[in-house]
């Protein structure tokens, strides 16, 4: 008989060896030398966090860490449900009846640039912009455009004039030696390619091993089920001729952009999650730190871990602002990739640099979207380096950012974009996917509309050379059903490239795990670093009955959590109106698990303005006293028009401007005007106009440029 001493060491001896044979094959990186992974968020869960107030859950689901909902279920949702479908104008296209108003003039092909006007009257000239930071770059001089001139840069800006003959009288008047001519501006242009400086290159390369090439493209605010109803032929394409996997259950970790985008690409946390009963606790990466005011320079980007490796690298956007800059953050201070498009995008809509006439030209006046000249810009990379490794981020924020039907019509260009390019792009891994969902709008006001914000798509493909091997496959399509966030795409990127790095490189901080490995278990929302409130998990909840209690008052406590941001916040006070309940019904809905908490989902409105938000608040069901359990309300509705005036904080959707108020110096006839005297911002309810590619964006929303 075993003695109950030998029975505990053996089992210790037991658990211990399990423990060492899972981090071996799940958490081992594939070099050692430049890795250090973040094991903190795998706690271990069979003692409850000393931080963390014990929360008696009982019944089915029922915790083993003492914070909530510390299990995932997973379902899949219906792309075309019932009750978001009446919203869906399947054949909407923005450009549908565009006609051109600027005949292109100039033309940049094989790296050479000629004049295609061919009026005896007119010069054209072109001029290099080079990246300087992500506000600025450097304009060099004008030349004189002549057929075959050889640009060397990547972004060349054009322009032509035409000679207009003076009137008889000035010509009577003008002095000996004056010219007969006045210049006049017509056309003025962008053109994009990826230069490649081959009189640099050594004559004799080494040979390396063959990496495979790396593409991120991305889609800003398309879900899972949006790729799906508004990409078929893309789709279709991916799964057919590149063997691409869905990843179903992505999970954005933040409410717009940014966060998610730091996640994706820095591996780091913008946002703090707090202590409550349903997260242990996490810090922010950023901590003392101002994030905005400092650059990124010295951050772990992605990018400079392949530049690194001997990549040439790539990133445009089609937002003058960008990922990384919003609100209004330094970004990066020196140009982070080989080929960057920004000076392209600070021309078109960057304030000290934009010109109505360019404005006007560069996509409307073409009929073009904006995400085509980025497209052709990846094109020419492809082309111009096919004997050398590459990585590339191509960020697309107005095709589908503001319109739930903004995709429909851009199914057709990228089903030939890869079907086109599959020689090219045969030896690479691909990450085709969105940073977050719809985040406003009818749809996003619906049960389903919720679940598809937190749920950006993801497709994925292999290279080539990687598709027979059977064991990575299959790991990579059980993976590809589980629940995984963009910490855990930043751990591939990174294991793809680690075995190229050099082995003195700088570590990397890893927050996540790669998907071409056996992903820790369990995967549940607090232990990938998910705030609850994006959690695509799901948990049951009713709805109760509008206003039932404690909807007002909780709604009141959230609203004056936000008063208290918009008096701190140096962005929003002095400028944004204080806020109060609005009388419109308070959304309330209950959370179902049995314990001592109770937790409401409450959704409510705000004056001035209307503006309607959500938080989460949780009462003691002995004591009945409320907390609030979000640190920051989302809000639903669109605030272009209203917060104007706050455009550099990230609290932004807050803001209800000042000036907006009714003046009390004004008449009864007269009342204070709007800074905004129209927006072109389709509204996206209607779903009938085209996306403003001439604007720029505040809280995360596409604006106008005077916001």
């Amino acid at each position: 008989m075993w003695t109950s001493q030998a029975k505990t060491a053996i089992a210790a001896v037991v658990i211990t060896c399990l423990v060492l044979l899972m981090v071996d094959d799940s958490f081992s990186p594939i070099n050692e030398t430049v890795f250090k992974v973040d094991t903190s968020q795998y706690h271990s869960y069979s003692e409850t966090p000393e931080s963390i107030e014990v929360v008696n859950e009982t019944g089915e689901g029922r915790n083993r860490t003492g914070i909530l909902f510390d299990t995932c279920v997973l379902n899949e949702l219906d792309p075309w449900d019932a009750t978001i479908n009446r919203y869906f104008h399947y054949g909407f296209d923005p450009l549908k009846n565009c006609k051109r108003t600027v005949k292109e003039a100039t033309k940049l092909e094989d790296g050479k640039l000629y004049v295609l006007d061919g009026r005896s009257n007119i010069q054209c000239w072109w001029r290099c912009l080079l990246p300087k930071d992500d506000y600025n770059y450097e304009a060099k001089p004008w030349n004189k455009l002549t057929n075959g001139s050889v640009p060397e840069c990547d972004i060349v800006e054009t322009n032509c004039r035409e000679n207009v003959l003076k009137s008889d009288d000035e010509m009577k008047k003008a002095k000996k030696g004056d010219s007969k001519y006045k210049e006049k501006t017509y056309y003025e242009f962008l053109h994009a390619q990826a230069y490649r400086n081959t009189t640099s290159e050594s004559a004799e390369k080494p040979k390396e091993v063959k990496k495979p090439d790396v593409h991120i493209i991305l889609f800003d605010s398309v879900s899972e089920s949006q790729f799906i109803r508004s990409m078929p032929k893309t789709r279709h394409y991916l799964r057919e001729y590149y063997d691409a996997v869905s990843f179903r259950y992505l999970n954005k970790i933040g409410v717009n952009s940014r966060p998610n985008g730091l996640a994706l690409l820095m591996g780091k946390a913008l946002y703090p999650i707090k202590q409550s009963p349903m997260s242990v606790g996490y810090e922010s990466d950023f901590v003392n730190k101002s994030d905005c005011n400092k650059g990124l320079d010295s951050e772990q980007f992605i990018s400079f871990q392949y530049q690194e490796a001997g990549y040439k690298t790539l990133m445009s956007e089609d937002w003058a602002l960008g990922v990384f800059n919003w609100p209004s953050c330094k970004g990066f201070k020196d140009t982070p990739v080989d080929h960057y498009m920004r000076p392209y995008q600070l021309r078109v809509e960057g304030n000290k640099y934009k010109t109505n006439l360019l404005r006007k030209s560069i996509y409307k006046g073409v009929c073009r979207d904006s995400y085509a000249p980025q497209m052709e810009y990846l094109q020419d990379l492809l082309e111009k380096f096919p004997d050398t490794p590459k990585f590339t981020i191509t960020w697309m924020s107005y095709v589908a950012h503001d319109d739930i039907n903004g995709l429909f019509h851009a199914d057709d260009y990228f089903y030939n974009f890869f079907k086109d390019n599959n020689p090219k792009l045969n030896n690479s891994y691909m990450f085709i996917m969105g940073d977050h969902g719809m985040r406003f709008g009818q749809v996003r006001k619906t049960s389903v509309g919720e679940r598809e914000d937190n749920n950006p798509f993801l497709f994925m493909a292999l290279p080539g050379s990687l598709r027979g091997d059977n064991e990575l496959l299959a790991t990579v399509r059980n993976n590809a059903h589980q629940l995984i966030s963009h910490y855990d795409l930043y751990a591939t990127f990174a294991d793809i490239v680690a075995p190229h790095r050099p082995q003195n490189s700088k570590k990397v901080i890893l927050r996540g795990s790669s998907v071409f490995k056996p992903l820790p278990q369990p995967r549940t929302c607090d232990r990938l670093r998910i705030p609850f409130e994006y959690c695509i998990c799901e948990n049951k909840k009713k709805q109760i009955a509008n206003d039932a209690a404690p909807g007002r008052e909780a709604a009141t406590l959230m609203v004056e959590k936000m008063n208290k941001v918009i008096q701190t916040d140096q962005n929003l006070k002095d400028r944004c109106a204080k806020l109060s309940l609005s009388n419109v019904s308070v959304v309330v809905e209950q959370f179902q698990f049995e314990g001592n908490l109770t937790i409401y989902q409450v959704t409510y409105k705000v004056l001035p303005g209307n503006g309607q938000f959500w938080g989460y608040i949780g009462q003691n069901v002995k004591t009945t006293e409320l907390k609030v359990l979000s640190d920051r309300f989302p809000r639903l509705d669109s605030y272009d028009k209203t917060a104007f005036c706050a455009k550099k904080s990230s609290f932004a959707g807050y803001c209800y401007c000042k000036s907006l108020l009714p003046s009390s110096t004004t008449t009864t006839t007269t009342t204070t005007a709007s800074p905004i005297k129209k927006t072109t911002v389709k509204n996206i309810e209607n779903s009938t106009g085209a996306i403003p590619l001439n604007a720029s964006t505040t809280g995360d929303l596409v604006t106008t440029n005077s916001l």
